[in-house]
């Protein structure tokens, strides 16, 4: 688990404070590890474009272009140098007869194309011309390395026409929150810390975002051998009338090392649910957490019952349902799935104003705003890198593709979060394991396309 920040300024400026270093000494460490980052991947290539803009992002290409000397290093000037540091090294450049270009026809073919073009300091939106030339960058056959931030990516990590197409992104100092928003998935590409003098260790504060990666996975092995099922929870899935989605979820929380799962729901259930999943005409004794929501219309009559007895995953249908409000403020053990309409729906009902393209833009805004106002909860909303939000701390995930972009892949995940919380994981920890665990299983065989829930569900036991 890595530190996330929504803007790194404020650290620079401790580290000049604390270690007395100057904002010129930052920028030539961060030409450093760009030229460390350019070695390392090059293997052999020699032709190399540096795009520069005016600003200190601009400031870092200049000064790159010194320390590659045994390159052949043409620069793309797009804009003139503006900011005092990127005046410098635009000097220091040309007094390096490094050769700068006004116009990208003038250059050779490169082989690695990097991108200081703006970096984390881009706000509003791209010209046309600048539009064209992003284009024409991104069309080129040429390894791609970003300086900071794709340019055209702003710092909440939204991108309103086009952005730089990274295949490397080297983040200054520390990593940006933007850059694993889900609207920057496609365009950063790898992303790694570029060092400036100071070890992340000094470098870094304490923050409440956090990046997941795979180890901090903790699977549900068993390693106490004198057990019985029920040592290992029972979980209950309320089904209603779309029948499919919870019997997935059902045989996805059994999978995923609940001891017993029982389908909760009308008696005809007992005729149509898979055979090693059992049926309940009521709330089974002892259970042990319970998942509702997929596949259902309206609210079970005895939510609260539920609440009450055991933690409880709620997704899908409940979340246009106002009932579930008179629940929410009360101090129940609750896991919300929601995708981005329902968590939309959810925000219109609580009486926040509110629409979906400023929710998309905001995601991470609008997760944290409701994990204050609701602190005992955990929130986990969907996307291309879904977030996890409770008493104001948030975590990403990172780690899924568009292999689980298929029906039936968030009813797969709230079994597994229920069956987490059966086998004694606290609903956050729940939530995060499960959560890594379904985007691993997703990025297993079959390819992207052919994922199924089923396939999904297998999965989970080669983990």
């Amino acid at each position: 688990m890595q530190n996330l920040y929504e803007n790194t300024q404020e650290l620079d400026n401790r580290a000049c404070a604390l270690y007395g270093l100057e904002s010129s000494l930052l920028m030539e460490n961060a030409a450093t590890s760009l030229y460390h980052e350019v070695v390392q991947r090059a293997k052999g290539l020699k032709k190399i474009l540096i795009v520069c803009g005016g600003g200190d992002n601009g400031g870092d290409g200049y000064a790159l272009a010194r320390h590659l000397s045994d390159y052949e290093v043409q620069i793309l000037s797009v804009k003139e140098p503006k900011s005092a540091l990127c005046q410098i090294q635009y000097q220091r450049a040309l007094a390096s007869h490094i050769e700068v270009l006004p116009h990208l026809e003038l250059c050779q073919s490169p082989e690695i194309v990097i991108d200081c073009l703006f970096g984390s300091g881009f706000k509003g939106a791209l010209s046309q011309e600048l539009q064209d030339l992003i284009h024409a960058l991104n069309a080129l056959d040429a390894l791609k390395i970003a300086c900071d931030v794709p340019s055209g990516l702003d710092s909440q990590g939204f991108i309103e026409n086009i952005a730089f197409r990274a295949d490397v992104c080297v983040a200054m100092g520390a990593l940006k929150s933007g850059l694993f928003s889900d609207y920057a998935k496609d365009f950063v590409g790898e992303v790694v810390v570029g060092d400036l003098g100071v070890g992340r260790g000094l470098y870094e504060a304490e923050s409440p975002l956090f990046l997941l990666e795979k180890s901090d996975l903790v699977l549900p092995l068993r390693f106490k051998q004198n057990t019985h099922k029920g040592y290992f929870g029972h979980v209950g899935v309320v089904v209603g009338a779309h029948c499919g989605a919870g019997f997935l979820s059902a045989k996805s929380a059994l999978a995923f090392g609940a001891g017993l799962v029982s389908v909760l729901g009308a008696p005809e259930l007992q005729h149509t649910k898979p055979h090693e999943i059992m049926y309940a005409p009521t709330i089974p004794k002892q259970i042990s957490a319970f998942a509702l929501g997929m596949g259902l219309e309206g609210l079970p009559e005895n939510l609260e019952q539920m609440l009450e007895l055991a933690p409880c995953v709620l997704d899908a249908g409940v979340f246009y349902e106002r009932g579930l409000l008179g629940v929410l403020d009360k101090p129940y053990q609750m896991v919300l799935t929601p995708h981005p309409k329902e968590f939309l729906s959810l925000l219109n009902m609580l009486g926040y104003e509110v629409e979906l393209p400023e929710l998309l833009r905001f995601k991470l805004k609008w997760a944290h705003e409701f994990s204050q106002a609701y602190p005992h909860v955990v929130l986990l909303l969907k996307g291309a890198n879904p977030i996890i939000a409770y008493s104001g701390q948030m975590y990403i995930n990172p780690l899924g593709s568009s292999a689980l972009a298929k029906a039936g892949s968030g009813d797969v995940l709230s079994g597994m979060v229920a069956a987490l919380l059966a086998q004694g994981y606290s609903p956050l920890d729940a939530t995060i394991n499960a959560s890594l665990a379904h985007a691993i299983a997703g990025s297993l065989k079959p390819t992207s396309y052919a994922l199924t829930p089923q396939k999904l569900i297998d999965n989970l036991a080669t983990l």
